[in-house]
C-alpha cells in the first residue's frame, strides 16, 4: 500500500499521530462535510498476517460495542491498495494529555472519568468483549463532561486466550501470566489508571519487566496518597486475585457511585466535570479536532464511496459525544508483547523505593498500612529477589502475628463485642545505604483498644549486604572477643552515657537482686550467645541500639530506647569487613584510633582520654569533681577532661556553660543537645577558640574540652577530632 492512499470519498485534514503501526488523520466526507477520524495501518503490515488480523479483530469487536462511552466505528476498509478503519471524531483530549498537564486531578474529576469510562468497559462486557489495554491514552475527555474508550486492538472474547500483551504498567497479574482475559482483567486496569490520576504516579514502577511483574502479581498497593476514603475502592479494584474484585465493570460503576457518594456528596460527578472544563477546553484549542467544536460534526453515519473492499456499517448513530481519538496502540507502537525469552534491559545502579501493603483484612477486623522499601537494578537477580524478599519479612511478619492473635476465638470476639478494629502500621526508614549495605528500620505501632499491650508498639532493624542478600547478625557485625562476657560488658559501659537514664538495677529482694543489668543476652533467663539483646542498626553517625529495656530486666515502664554510639567509640568493637561495608577504614587493632601519645584512664571517675604528644600533664579540680588538664605552651592550647558527681539534664549543662561563657565575655557559635550528650563551642573572652562536649548520666557527668588560639586552627583541627570522638565517659549511673 502507497503511505498516500485514502479511503476513497474523503479528503484529508489534518494528521492526529503517526507511529510504528500507521497513522490516524482528521478527514472530512466529501458528500456531507462531516469530519471524521481515520485510522489507517502502515502498507508494510498488508502482509503481516498477525497484526492484519489484530486490525480486523478490532473492527469486529468494535462494531459489536454500541454505547454512548465508546468511540464508533463506522466502517471498516480492506482492499490490496491499504486498510482503515473510519470511526467518530469529537473536540477532546486524551487523559493521557490531561495528565501531563496536570498531573494529579481532584479526587471527584478522577471518579467522574472512572466512571464514563467504565460504562463503556461495561458495554464492551455486556459484549462479551473484554478490553485488555485500559490506560490514560485509550481514555477520552470532554469539556462538556464525558469520557469515552477507544482502541480494542487488544481486545478478546470474555474468556479467550491472547497475546501475552497489554500496557505493563497497568497489567493485571493474570495478565502477565497469559492467561485469558475476562471483565475483572479490566477492572484491574482502570483502578490502576485511576491510582495515577489521584497520586500523580503509578501504582507500581520498576527498573525491569521482571520486576514490574513481580509488583503487579506480588506487592500490596501503596495507598498513602489515596484520600482514606477512597483506599477501600482501589484496594478492591486492584485486588491480586481477580476473584475479590468486583466481576465486571458494571459491579465496579456500582460500587464507585456508593463511595464516591458517601465521601464527596451527590453532587460530586456535576463538581468533577466543572473542574476539568477549562483546562480539557484548552487543551482541546491546541489540536486539530477543535475543528470539530466549531461546527461541521458529524451527527450521523458516514461510508466510503467507492471502496473496492468490504464494510462494515454502524447499524444507528446516535448523538455523537465529545472526546478525541487517541493515538491506539496499534498506531503508535505503545503496544507492549513480550515472551519469557526476552532478554532484559540492562541493569542499572541500585535503587530503593519505598512500598506500601494496605488493605483490610477479609475475613478478621484487622486494617493495614505497612511500609517496606524494595531494591531495583541489581546485577544478580537472584540476589535482589532474597533481598526484597528480606525486607519485605518483617510486614508479613506483622500481620500473620496479628492474625495468630485472633485465631484466640477468646480474644477475637472481645474485639468484635466491643467493635474494635485492629489498626496497624509501619513505617520504614532507610537508615544507612552504601554500596555494600542496606540497613532499614521498622517501625511498627498497632492502635486496638483491646489489644493495646505496649510490646505491640516497637522497632526492629535489617541489615543486609547488598552483594549477597545475606542478613547480617551479630557474628557479622562484632570481634570474637566483644561477642565475650567481658565484650559485652565493655559494650554495656560504653552504651550507658548516650541513655537517658543509664542501664537500670534489678529490684533488690532480701539479699537476691539489685544488679545492674546488662546489654548482654546470655545473662538473661535462659541463657544464650554473647551478644546484645537489642535491635542493631546502623547510620552515618553510629551504630543504633533499639533496646527494650523491660527485656533486660527493667521495669515494664521503661519501655524502649534508640540509643545511638557513635562510631568512634564503636570501631575498635566491629567487625573489619563489616567497616569496610560500611565504608569506613577498620582499626588496626581492637584498640581505638588515635593519635600518637597514650591512653589515659582516670582512676576515680572513670573516663579515658587519648593524650597528644607534648602535653604536659597536671591535675585539674572542679567544684565537685576532679580531672586533668593538658598543655603544649608552644601551640597555646589546653586539653580538659574531667568528671563531676553532678546529676543535671544536658541541656541544663549546655545551657549553664553558655551563660558562663557570655557573663565572662566569650561568644557561643554552636551549642546542641543528642539524648543525654551535649556540645557546645565558640571563642572564649581571651578570643581562644573552645569545643567542650558532655556527657552526662544519673549519677555523675564527665566533660572534655579544648582551647586553643586561631592561628593554630589548622593544625589542631584534627587531633581535637580524634581526641574528642576517642572519648570515653566511663560509668555515669552512680557518683564516684
Amino acid at each position: 500500500m502507497s503511505e498516500t492512499w485514502q479511503v476513497p470519498g474523503f479528503s484529508e485534514v489534518d494528521v492526529l499521530g503517526t507511529g510504528g503501526f500507521g497513522r490516524v488523520v482528521l478527514a472530512k466526507h466529501e458528500g456531507s462535510g462531516r469530519l471524521v477520524a481515520i485510522k489507517y495501518l502502515h502498507g508494510e503490515f498488508l502482509t503481516e498476517a498477525r497484526i492484519l488480523d489484530g486490525f480486523r479483530r478490532e473492527a469486529w469487536l468494535l462494531h459489536g460495542v454500541m454505547s454512548p462511552h465508546v468511540v464508533r466505528l463506522f466502517e471498516f476498509i480492506e482492499s490490496p491498495q491499504g486498510a482503515a478503519l473510519v470511526m467518530e471524531a469529537v473536540p477532546g483530549v486524551s487523559l493521557r494529555a490531561l495528565l501531563a498537564a496536570e498531573k494529579t486531578l481532584a479526587p471527584e474529576s478522577a471518579l467522574a472519568i472512572l466512571k464514563g469510562s467504565l460504562l463503556g468497559l461495561a458495554a464492551a462486557h455486556g459484549a462479551g468483549v473484554v478490553h485488555r489495554d485500559y490506560k490514560p491514552g485509550n481514555v477520552l475527555v470532554s469539556r462538556e463532561g464525558e469520557s469515552k474508550l477507544v482502541d480494542f486492538g487488544l481486545a478478546t472474547l470474555d474468556g479467550q486466550s491472547g497475546l501475552t500483551a497489554g500496557s505493563p504498567s497497568y497489567m493485571a497479574p493474570e495478565q502477565w501470566a497469559g492467561r485469558p482475559g475476562i471483565p475483572a482483567t479490566d477492572v484491574y486496569a482502570a483502578t490502576a489508571v485511576f491510582f495515577q490520576c489521584i497520586t500523580g504516579h503509578l501504582p507500581f514502577e520498576a527498573e525491569t519487566t521482571e520486576q514490574l511483574r513481580s509488583l503487579h502479581e506480588h506487592a500490596f498497593v501503596p495507598l498513602d496518597a489515596v484520600p482514606e476514603q477512597l483506599r477501600p475502592l482501589i484496594a478492591r479494584g486492584m485486588a491480586k486475585d481477580p476473584a475479590w474484585r468486583p466481576a465486571g465493570a458494571e459491579a465496579f460503576v456500582a460500587e464507585l457511585e456508593a463511595t464516591a457518594r458517601a465521601a464527596y456528596g451527590k453532587d460530586w460527578e456535576r463538581r468533577g466535570w466543572k473542574r476539568l472544563a477549562t483546562t480539557v477546553g484548552a487543551l482541546t484549542a491546541l489540536t486539530p479536532l477543535a475543528l470539530l467544536a466549531t461546527g461541521g460534526v458529524a451527527a450521523a453515519p458516514v461510508t466510503a464511496a467507492g471502496a473496492t473492499g468490504t464494510g462494515v456499517v454502524a447499524a444507528t448513530v446516535g448523538k455523537i459525544l465529545v472526546a478525541v481519538l487517541a493515538i491506539a496502540a496499534l498506531v503508535t507502537g505503545g503496544l507492549w508483547i513480550f515472551s519469557g525469552n526476552d532478554d532484559p534491559p540492562p541493569q542499572a545502579a541500585v535503587s530503593v523505593t519505598m512500598q506500601t501493603a494496605a488493605g483490610q483484612d477479609p475475613a478478621l477486623p484487622i486494617t493495614y498500612s505497612l511500609q517496606y522499601p524494595q531494591v531495583s537494578g541489581h546485577a544478580d537477580a537472584a540476589a535482589q529477589q532474597r533481598i526484597n524478599d528480606t525486607l519485605r519479612a518483617p510486614i508479613d511478619k506483622r500481620l500473620q502475628s496479628l492474625r495468630q492473635e485472633l485465631a484466640d476465638r477468646d480474644i477475637l470476639a472481645m474485639v468484635r463485642e466491643r467493635g474494635d478494629v485492629l489498626k496497624a502500621n509501619t513505617t520504614a526508614k532507610v537508615l544507612l545505604q552504601t554500596p555494600r549495605l542496606l540497613s532499614v528500620r521498622y517501625e511498627h505501632t498497632l492502635d486496638s483498644a483491646v489489644i493495646a499491650h505496649s510490646s505491640w508498639q516497637f522497632a526492629e532493624t535489617v541489615t543486609v549486604d547488598l552483594a549477597t542478600g545475606k542478613v547480617l547478625g551479630p557474628q557479622d557485625v562484632f570481634r570474637p572477643e566483644i561477642r565475650t562476657a567481658s565484650g559485652m560488658d565493655t559494650l554495656t559501659s560504653r552504651l550507658s552515657p548516650h541513655t537517658r537514664n543509664g542501664f537500670c538495677r534489678t529490684p533488690a529482694i532480701g539479699s537476691y537482686g539489685g544488679d545492674q543489668v546488662s546489654i548482654d543476652a546470655a545473662k538473661r533467663p535462659g541463657g544464650g550467645d554473647h551478644v546484645p539483646r537489642a535491635d542493631i542498626g546502623f547510620t552515618t553517625t553510629g551504630v543504633d541500639f533499639v533496646i527494650k529495656w523491660y527485656e533486660l530486666g527493667c521495669d515494664m515502664a521503661s519501655g524502649q530506647e534508640t540509643v545511638t554510639l557513635p562510631y568512634a567509640e564503636a570501631e575498635d568493637l566491629l567487625q573489619p569487613q563489616l567497616l569496610t561495608m560500611l565504608d569506613r577504614q577498620a582499626p588496626s587493632s581492637s584498640s581505638p584510633p588515635r593519635p600518637s601519645g597514650k591512653t589515659y584512664t582516670h582512676p576515680r571517675f572513670g573516663f579515658s582520654t587519648l593524650v597528644p604528644e607534648g602535653y604536659a600533664a597536671a591535675p585539674y579540680r572542679p567544684a565537685n569533681g576532679e580531672g586533668i588538664q593538658y598543655t603544649n605552651a608552644g601551640l597555646g592550647a589546653t586539653l580538659t577532661v574531667w568528671g563531676s558527681n553532678i546529676s543535671r539534664t544536658a541541656q541544663e549543662i549546655l545551657s549553664e556553660t553558655a551563660r558562663d561563657t557570655a557573663t565572662k565575655g566569650g561568644q557561643v557559635t554552636h551549642q546542641q543537645v543528642e539524648g543525654t550528650t551535649y556540645s557546645i563551642s565558640g571563642y572564649d573572652s581571651g578570643g581562644q577558640i573552645f569545643y567542650e562536649r558532655g556527657y552526662t548520666g544519673p549519677g555523675s557527668l564527665a566533660r572534655i574540652r579544648w582551647s586553643y588560639p586561631r592561628t593554630h586552627k589548622a593544625e589542631l583541627d584534627a587531633p581535637v577530632e580524634t581526641t574528642v570522638g576517642a572519648f570515653r565517659p566511663g560509668d555515669l549511673t552512680q557518683p564516684h
